[in-house]
């Protein structure tokens, strides 16, 4: 199969995106799914629908009416629009949108960029994980998010989680529930949806009988590595035992048979299910990995420190996403703001990572000889994308654009300095979060 180079790839993918655009908005059936009342979108307006999911899209940190009419002038429209419309026209567009969209995203990407895809022994590394983001106390917020107190006062946070494609730096899968809503709670439905070439990762809270039966009962058994809690019996043994690596057998605990019952497994207390127990020895401390990668399989002991080190990029994404693209700093007080704010960040934040993926290429040729390997800049990379996406989806040639972005992605790369560690800084510690969310400033700049 003759290889399509990375420019063109970004091209289809830009035009493929663009034509699910057009195809919603002009077809009223598939319309409906993505409004939230059945006139949404039916009338012209100078916000429609297309108009309005890219203005989302674009990611409105600075003021509303800062950005709407820098957004109008980019798109090369001479008409103004008020705040308050746009806060009303967003009502009727249903957040559901951006997750189809990032969908399509993710398909084109496995798709156009085939022979680029990263793999590790066959298998893409997906990371499942959560998070907390902090939200605007406000009645309508609090309502739904919920959130938590203590005598210095009360805040409000909703519950994000995340399905990451670790190697090729994509969110395959993402929701914002409110805060009570447990990382297991999201996690447990989507096992029978995950692909046979995936490799889960999974840090010590995912550790339980459910969560690896889930994964060995499927039809197609799931790979999975989940790092085990260390006051679990099985693990207070193995380590006790001195062993590198050990096979046992899991008997179910009641709450494990009432729990698989819930999801559609029907078994009993002698239900035994077999897992790989692996020692991870570190400086300070040892960490046991729990696994259905077996050592007759060809996967020694000895991988399984890089490979569980890995995860760690979800943590980075998600810092990407707070720290760079300003997740938090919401555009809107709504529950339905908050959400479309939040799945346009995972579109955007996919985008860029595909986007940058040539010049990456590109500086890694470049800057072989370097004493570190170096990387784009993402903190620049991504506001000139901010700058240019308007303009990329707007635009009858899109490879100029593409053209304009990679020339500006390959400028000034940052050195990757391995094994460097750093403390976690908490910066609001009534919300155990790093970030202060204000209830009506955005930098207008």
């Amino acid at each position: 199969m003759r290889a399509i180079p990375m420019s063109s790839a970004n091209v289809k993918i830009i035009e493929e995106l663009k034509e699910f655009i057009s195809i919603v908005s002009t077809n009223p059936d598939i319309l409906k799914l993505f409004t939230t009342v059945s006139s949404g979108f039916s009338r012209k307006r100078k916000l429609s629908f297309e108009r309005l999911v890219l203005l989302i899209a674009k990611l409105c940190k600075k003021t509303l009416s800062v950005e709407i009419e820098q957004f109008f002038k980019e798109a090369n429209i001479a008409i103004t629009y008020s705040v308050s419309a746009f806060s009303q026209q967003r009502t009727k567009l249903n957040p559901e949108f951006y997750v189809v969209w990032n969908e399509l995203l993710c398909a084109c990407f496995y798709h156009y960029h085939r022979i680029y895809v990263k793999r590790w022994k066959g298998y893409r590394l997906v990371a499942g994980d959560g998070s907390n983001v902090s939200l605007v106390k406000n009645p309508a917020l609090e309502s739904y998010f919920g959130g938590q107190g203590n005598q210095s006062g009360t805040f409000v946070q909703g519950k994000t989680f995340y399905l990451y494609d670790i190697l090729n730096r994509l969110v395959l899968y993402s929701k914002i529930a409110p805060y009570r809503t447990g990382e297991l709670t999201i996690a447990y439905p989507l096992i029978s949806n995950l692909k046979e070439d995936m490799l889960m990762i999974y840090d010590r809270n995912f550790c339980n009988y459910k969560m690896f039966a889930l994964h060995l009962l499927q039809e197609k058994e799931i790979k999975f590595v989940i790092r085990a809690k260390d006051r679990q019996k099985f693990v207070k043994s193995f380590i006790k035992s001195g062993k590198k690596t050990d096979v046992i057998w899991l008997e179910p605990t009641p709450s494990a048979i009432e729990g698989l019952y819930d999801s559609g497994f029907k078994i009993t207390s002698q239900t035994r299910i077999k897992v790989r127990l692996v020692r991870v020895q570190l400086p300070e401390s040892i960490e046991v990995l729990v696994t259905n990668l077996w050592e007759e399989d060809g996967h020694p002991s000895s991988e399984f420190k890089e490979l569980y080190n890995e995860r760690w990029g979800i943590e980075t994404n998600i810092s990407l996403q707070k720290n760079i693209l300003q997740l938090e700093s919401f555009s809107g007080l709504t529950t339905t703001s908050v959400k479309q704010d939040f799945y346009a960040t995972v579109f955007t934040s996919n985008l860029f990572s595909i986007l940058v993926k040539e010049a990456q290429n590109t500086i890694d040729i470049d800057k072989a000889n370097c004493k570190h390997p170096m990387q784009a800049n993402r903190n620049k990379a991504f506001g000139k994308l901010k700058a240019n996406i308007v303009g990329l989806f707007f635009s009858n040639e899109p490879k100029e654009i593409l053209r304009i972005l990679y020339t500006h992605f390959i400028r000034d790369p940052l050195p990757v300095r391995p094994n460097r560690t750093f403390p976690r800084i908490v910066k609001n510690k009534q919300s155990k979060s790093k970030h202060k969310t204000f209830t009506n400033y955005k930098p207008a700049y």
